[in-house]
């Protein structure tokens, strides 16, 4: 039978709507701004972590929201696998403390020495919150009561004595029918600090590559548990895609493009997010999946298998 994203609006809808609350991304009341450092989070190898929080909500014509919660490496920690870590959560949070599209950085300039960490958060994330009241006040005078929500937290998912995988999500309501949502992951080999993702792969091999990624999107858009994947030709008629002209290669060489988004590591496998309209409709939700390592095998780079000791 063929399938359709329409199947999958209210679940994913619902399921965004669970993912929110657990995280207190939309948690309405109190009364000022929440920022707190929470010691020794993880401990697992050798690098340990703190967690970074700020929330806050008040009302201005319509209510308001900000939550930032950022794994950083402890004060304590050195080198360069924990420079590299900073840098990259910064620069994430100099990013997504105000809800809007594109490079927030030049907004505001804000610095930090190691162990500053919270400062760093909350004055972005108060920041994010002044742009907002203005927003809501702006867009009140012209008639529309529209709220802001703005969610952004990284958390350490995976350490091994290799590397240091991150979960990342952020998430957005600026009025309209629904939000936005973002997800992905970051993975840092230990040895020297550098990001590793597509880096994983020997992209001479792109061909086999988009042809690991295809096989588990035609799961993915099996839609319902227990069902078997989807065709080829069933997964091509639910994709939305066009040629990137601003690359200088076809994007769609092979069928389907890469994801815009780094793959990374994961317990079971490397895995890959296409973001929300990046290949299909916004009720198909994150297009995604996890090729295991024994998938993965024959298109690794030698970075790669020497990451995972393949």
């Amino acid at each position: 039978m063929k399938k359709n994203c329409s199947y999958l609006a209210v679940a994913a809808l619902a399921a965004a709507a669970l993912s929110f609350q657990s995280c207190d991304f939309f948690k309405k009341g109190g009364a000022g701004a929440d920022s707190t450092f929470v010691d020794s989070l993880q401990t697992a190898g050798e690098l340990k972590f703190c967690t970074v929080m700020y929330e806050d909500t008040l009302t201005v014509e319509a209510t308001i929201s900000q939550k930032m919660q950022v794994d950083f490496p402890v004060p304590a920690a050195q080198g360069v696998l924990a420079d590299s870590i900073r840098a990259y959560l910064s620069e994430l949070v100099a990013v997504h403390y105000f809800p809007a599209w594109g490079d927030n950085t030049a907004d505001v300039h804000f610095d930090y020495t190691v162990g500053g960490e919270q400062e760093y958060v909350s004055a972005y994330a108060a920041a994010g919150m002044e742009q907002m009241v203005k927003e809501v006040k702006s867009m009140a005078e012209e008639g529309f009561a529209s709220g802001y929500e703005n969610g952004f937290t990284v958390s350490v998912a995976l350490q091994t004595d290799r590397y240091v995988t991150f979960d990342e999500s952020y998430s957005v309501y600026t009025g309209g029918a629904h939000g936005s949502f973002f997800a992905s992951g970051v993975t840092f080999r230990k040895s020297d600090g550098r990001q590793m993702g597509w880096n994983l792969f020997d992209m001479s091999k792109k061909a086999q590559i988009v042809a690991l990624i295809k096989d588990e999107l035609r799961k993915y858009f099996a839609f319902e548990e227990g069902q078997p994947p989807v065709s080829e030709e069933e997964l091509m008629d639910q994709l939305q895609l066009w040629d990137n002209p601003d690359t200088p290669e076809n994007e769609l060489e092979f069928g389907i493009p890469l994801p815009g988004t780094e793959p990374y590591v994961t317990r079971d496998g490397i895995a890959f997010v296409y973001q929300q309209y990046e290949i299909a409709a916004y009720a198909c939700g994150l297009p995604s999946g996890t090729l295991s390592f024994e998938q993965v095998r024959e298109v690794l780079s030698d970075e790669g298998r020497a990451l995972l000791g393949l």
